[in-house]
């Protein structure tokens, strides 16, 4: 049985460049050698905007109030894993919640699953990114569009992707 999982996703910018993680610290990692944003998986109880909140303290030292986070969108992943990538995990569904963060100040942060980097936007890895990754954050970075997508992967590719509302 496929199971749903709820998660959040942020990108920090600072002038022209935005945080990523290299996620290179953890065993038998799903997101192994990947950029990525900011974000993880709610907590029983918790809504979007508050498990934004406490992955960014967790995961980056900024400690953030709802005002200073824009909503951008979510994306569907459907059955990541079921092909068993990972022996560890089970097929699953992932609906993500997309938030974009605008912040003054550079913080420099030791982040026990990667190393964090403030990257030029203009020169994202995009080639060490997730496909789905490379679709969506041109458009949450460069837009204030709200993005609805799709992505169904095999293994390591999209097979099938769709955005909603035209975007």
């Amino acid at each position: 049985m496929v199971k749903h999982k709820l998660a959040t996703l942020a990108y920090i910018v600072c002038n022209d460049e935005v945080l990523l993680l290299f996620r290179n610290k953890k065993d038998k990692d799903f997101h192994e050698g990947k950029y990525i944003g900011i974000g993880g998986r709610l907590e029983p109880g918790e809504t979007p905007i508050e498990c934004i909140i406490r992955e960014l303290e967790e995961e980056t030292g900024y400690s953030l109030k709802p005002e200073e986070i824009e909503f951008r969108g979510y994306i569907y992943f459907d059955e990541i894993n079921r092909d068993k990538i990972n022996e560890d995990l089970p097929a699953f569904n992932w609906l993500v919640f997309l938030y974009y963060v605008q912040v003054a100040n550079k913080i420099e942060f030791e982040n026990p699953e990667g190393n964090l980097s403030w990257v030029p936007i203009n020169k994202i890895p995009y080639e060490k990114m997730w496909d789905g990754d490379k679709i969506f954050t041109p458009k949450l970075l460069n837009t204030c569009d709200v993005v609805e997508a799709k992505f169904l992967y095999d293994k390591e590719k999209i097979v099938n992707w769709s955005f909603g509302r035209d975007t």
